[in-house]
């Protein structure tokens, strides 16, 4: 059974990795940039709820907690992708609640993991932070989403945190570090820079 669940996680994974880099080498608000961003959306939506179920049958709660972080940042970037009218709808709002009570749970059990010594809690707990501030974020928006120019740059900002865990799993998979949370946070740093450098470009693009 879990074989079974393995392959076929891994095939969406590659189907989305396709997917994900289709996106991101066609022009935004293209009809192939749509089409790229919906297959990486579809295929990492059957890829994590796969990596859920092999998480539960194995009593993994670190991978359990990485894939609904993972999910969130995916499924609100799609949000904000599909939604302009800003309303939040009530299964916006649940994720939203689940988001915040599993980030809390993230920084809870990294910090446990930590203290017994097992790196990976570092990772736990730098992951729950950023799920909990952006859960936090889209709480304080009182029932809306971002429109305009914000509605696009939160946009690219969630699906650009997406792709980064998308990049993590395959970079995890075949690189070993020591300690081992370097491995699953090094994706996330040098992500968070160009994602940074990215938006900031858009910005002056959009200025002149």
């Amino acid at each position: 059974m879990i074989n079974l669940l393995v392959f076929i996680h891994v095939v969406a994974g590659v189907a989305a990795i396709i997917g994900m880099i289709g996106a991101l080498s066609t022009r935004k608000g293209a009809n192939w940039h749509k089409h790229f961003g919906s297959m990486y959306v579809y295929s990492m939506a059957i890829a994590l709820l796969f990596a859920l179920l092999i998480a539960i049958f194995t009593q993994n709660l670190f991978l359990l907690c990485i894939g609904i972080f993972s999910g969130y940042l995916i499924y609100t970037g799609w949000r904000l992708a599909r939604i302009k009218s800003g309303v939040q709808s009530r299964t916006d709002k649940i994720v939203i609640k689940l988001m915040l009570l599993v980030g809390v749970t993230m920084f809870a059990y990294g910090g446990y993991m930590a203290a017994n010594k097992n790196s990976l809690g570092i990772t736990l707990m730098v992951l729950g932070v950023i799920g909990l501030l952006s859960a936090w974020a889209d709480l304080n928006r009182n029932g809306t989403w971002p429109t305009g120019q914000e509605r696009i740059r939160a946009h690219l900002t969630r699906m650009g945190g997406g792709c980064i865990a998308t990049t993590t799993a395959v970079f995890v998979i075949n690189v070993q570090t020591s300690p081992a949370f370097i491995a699953w946070l090094l994706p996330t740093f040098f992500g968070t820079l160009l994602l940074t450098y990215w938006l900031r470009r858009m910005s002056v693009d959009t200025a002149h």
